[in-house]
């Protein structure tokens, strides 16, 4: 893999991080919060910029179950990026406070509820490119040969992410905030600053995890009875 490549990958887990750090609004003050959502979505153009060979090759590319859903996460992904983008405008207090509307109460929600879609979403971009996440990672540490002690303690590493991952959702009344309903936790800052990211990056390799292994099923249903 290239070192743009790297750069690249780079950049992707840089802006999952600024995500989950937006998601800590009351951490963090409202300029913060902004300077971090700007950078997130500064990022998220650089992305589609580095990308953009993609969207010519779609019409091209030969269509399977695979392809059809990588296809629908990207749509989903740059939708929910759409929102996040016009509603922080509406709603901006200090970066953008020229293009805000007054009050804006149901904009806010609505913000609110478009950044947990994006974090999901996120996570099943991360896990429908985890083979070639890890490729580039290979290279990178130069694992060039395949170690079955490594891949057992890999594995095992996913398994607790991925049940930590499931912990948090009920912690987080994950599921609850996807459904667009309210819920009455409120994280305390003061408490464990560092376990509010630990559950949310849990929250994303549990996905990420679960898009990668269905996927791979699928991969091999493929192979084994042809175009599904």
């Amino acid at each position: 893999m290239s070192n743009v490549f790297r750069v690249r990958l780079l950049l992707d887990f840089m802006a999952v991080a600024l995500l989950i750090t937006c998601l800590a609004y009351w951490w963090l003050d409202n300029l913060s919060h902004e300077l971090f959502g700007t950078a997130l979505l500064t990022l998220v153009v650089v992305h589609n910029v580095f990308n953009r060979r993609w969207y010519g090759s779609v019409a091209k590319a030969r269509f399977d179950v695979v392809r059809i859903v990588n296809i629908l996460i990207i749509v989903g992904l740059a939708l929910g990026m759409t929102i996040l983008l016009v509603t922080s405008f509406l709603i901006s207090r200090d970066l953008f406070a020229f293009m805000a509307l007054d009050g804006g109460f149901a904009v806010r929600e609505i913000h609110m509820f478009a950044g947990y879609w994006v974090i999901l979403i996120i996570a099943l971009h991360l896990g429908a490119r985890w083979t070639v996440v890890m490729s580039v990672f290979r290279g990178m540490l130069g694992m060039t040969d395949r170690n079955p002690a490594r891949t057992i303690t890999l594995r095992g590493a996913v398994a607790v992410i991925a049940v930590w991952g499931v912990r948090s959702s009920f912690e987080m009344a994950f599921g609850a905030k996807l459904m667009l309903t309210y819920s009455l936790d409120m994280w305390d800052f003061n408490a464990s600053t560092l376990g509010f990211f630990v559950n949310y990056a849990s929250i994303v390799g549990l996905y990420a995890a679960v898009t990668h292994y269905v996927l791979g099923v699928v991969r091999l249903r493929i192979r084994a009875f042809g175009a599904v």
